[in-house]
């Protein structure tokens, strides 16, 4: 049995880029949408929850996608979400698909919210993990100390316990770390060329520069947001100020749980996922 520790990594040559993605589906699908599953800042292919994708892959096709110039994507580095969300678009109808639901965490939910603009008839389903809405007059800011952590060349544990999980979730931070590091033909890691691109686009989009919050009442997709009540980057507020902008919006809140609850509840969260996407 493939599971995200040992599945293939794939590349797909789109124009001049060639992505890498990992895949994995069940033998029998309760739908043949796929979900593509969009990076968080500084993630590649790796840091996904083994867990997590493996519980959603017992029911959904899982598609893990790396953006042009993250890991083993060839090109150079989007500039903004706009080209982030046309490089996912790319990406999918070249592989064969011509209907998607997404799934973004942190940075990837923004990837998600601009691809379901740009793209209504491709996108039918959004998930948003840890994230929230672009920056506007009532966003509540990350803490002080959160991008100082976020910026450190290598993570130790206590900087995967404050960025991801929450005060007293050590066990569950040492589950994580332990699952993750079980995957041994590794991507490689994002280098400061495209670290120092993808800050430059998050603070555009975060400070309000950009006009993604006010495109917000155009998506009519079915979207879950789903946060935890600790989270260090995105306040619970700011939950509450995306899904007041949005047409059909689900909301879950774990409690005593950080800006990842995916890794923190890997089978609740899975689970809450697969009944949106069934039902919504």
């Amino acid at each position: 049995m493939f599971s995200a520790t040992n599945v293939e990594t794939k590349h797909l040559k789109v124009g001049d880029v060639s992505y890498a993605y990992r895949e994995l589906r069940p033998s029998t699908l309760a739908d043949p949408t796929p979900v593509v599953f969009l990076h968080r800042f500084r993630g590649t292919l790796d840091d996904w929850d083994p867990a997590f994708v493996d519980e959603l892959a017992k029911t959904r096709h899982v598609i893990l996608f790396s953006d042009a110039a993250v890991g083993s994507s060839t090109g150079t580095p989007a500039k903004d979400f706009d080209e982030k969300g046309r490089n996912a678009a790319s990406f999918a109808r070249k592989l064969g698909h011509q209907q998607i639901d997404v799934l973004g965490f942190s940075m990837g939910g923004f990837v998600c919210q601009t691809i379901a603009m740009q793209e209504p008839k491709l996108v039918r389903k959004v998930i948003a993990i840890g994230s929230g809405p672009a920056g506007n007059p009532e966003t509540a800011p990350p803490t002080d100390i959160v991008f100082g952590i976020a910026l450190k060349e290598t993570y130790a544990f206590e900087d995967v316990r404050y960025l991801f999980f929450t005060e007293g979730r050590e066990k569950e931070t040492q589950a994580y770390i332990d699952r993750w590091a079980v995957r041994k033909d590794r991507e490689p890691v994002v280098g400061p060329p495209v670290i120092a691109a993808m800050v430059e686009s998050v603070s555009g989009f975060m400070g309000g520069q950009t006009d993604h919050y006010s495109r917000l009442k155009q998506l009519n997709q079915p979207f879950l947001i789903v946060s935890g009540d600790r989270d260090p980057f995105f306040p619970l507020k700011n939950t509450w100020l995306l899904y007041r902008e949005l047409a059909d919006a689900q909301v879950a809140v774990y409690p005593l749980a950080g800006h990842a609850p995916h890794q923190q509840h890997p089978v609740e969260v899975a689970a809450q996922i697969d009944y949106f996407l069934a039902t919504s």
